[in-house]
């Protein structure tokens, strides 16, 4: 018998999955303009979400995590820099568009918004203390993925996972691993993984804090990031600005899909 090595494919045998309809996306964005670039969500890419200190990038995730959650999405949440009790009350802040993290809040407020967002989602959360090494956490998103069958699964942030390592050679090499482990996992599964990254200090007086120009060569320690990604999302916010503080701005760094760059939002 004629010896075939695996995984070599004749281009014939393509017809049905060529002719197969497939819908654009999985999910919409909640916001247009970041639609109408992107084209949606897709479940099997990973995107990197990414801008400077206090942007706005949680919120971001948040925002779209609720989205998705009562839409009846399975959600896996990974929010390394809070506690789940964190994680819940911004969601279930943005669901019922109150702070409701800030302040004190009578317990029939916080049941009532309980019982309207997080006893009928499909979340899933995970409780981190003591535990941060790249190889636990992929262990922990692995699971969400095979184990949980979660679609989509959000990662704040990678960048905390660099902050007991010695030297720039260590964080290459920790973000090229866990990138490399997580791109694989995203195709092989079919979900739709959100990871958010730090962005190095750019060149200058001025910091990303003021508004400066989001770059994929910002990306903090490793060219991974930016190769294995298939979309990555900067923001761009001047924090110290009196008029415009609030006023973000979206910028598409890369876009495997379709190509289209540029300010979205």
């Amino acid at each position: 018998k004629e010896y075939q090595p695996d995984g070599i494919v004749d281009g014939k045998s393509l017809l049905e999955q060529v002719t197969t309809p497939s819908p654009p996306c999985n999910h919409e964005y909640p916001f247009p303009g970041l639609q109408s670039m992107t084209h949606g969500i897709r479940y099997g890419e990973l995107t990197t979400i990414t801008a400077g200190t206090g942007q706005g990038k949680s919120t971001f995730c948040r925002q779209l995590a609720t989205d998705l959650l009562s839409q009846g999405e399975k959600v896996g949440y990974i929010a390394l820099e809070e506690s789940n009790r964190r994680t819940a009350l911004g969601l279930m802040s943005v669901a019922v568009g109150k702070a409701l993290h800030l302040g004190e809040h009578e317990y029939t407020t916080l049941k009532d918004a309980y019982d309207s967002t997080i006893a009928g989602w499909n979340l899933y959360l995970y409780d981190h203390f003591g535990s941060l090494s790249s190889d636990i956490i992929y262990s922990r998103i692995e699971y969400m993925a095979l184990g949980l069958d979660i679609k989509v699964i959000f990662l704040d942030h990678l960048s905390i996972l660099l902050s007991g390592l010695d030297g720039s050679m260590d964080e290459r090499r920790t973000i090229d691993n866990l990138m490399t482990q997580l791109r694989k996992l995203v195709e092989e599964v079919k979900c739709a993984m959100f990871v958010v990254s730090h962005l190095k200090r750019p060149s200058g007086n001025l910091g990303h804090e003021e508004g400066v120009q989001t770059s994929l060569s910002h990306l903090r320690g490793s060219h991974a990031l930016a190769q294995l990604s298939d979309a990555v999302i900067g923001f761009e916010r001047n924090q110290q600005s009196e008029t415009e503080s609030n006023i973000m701005i979206v910028r598409v760094l890369k876009n495997r899909f379709s190509g289209e760059t540029g300010i979205a939002t």
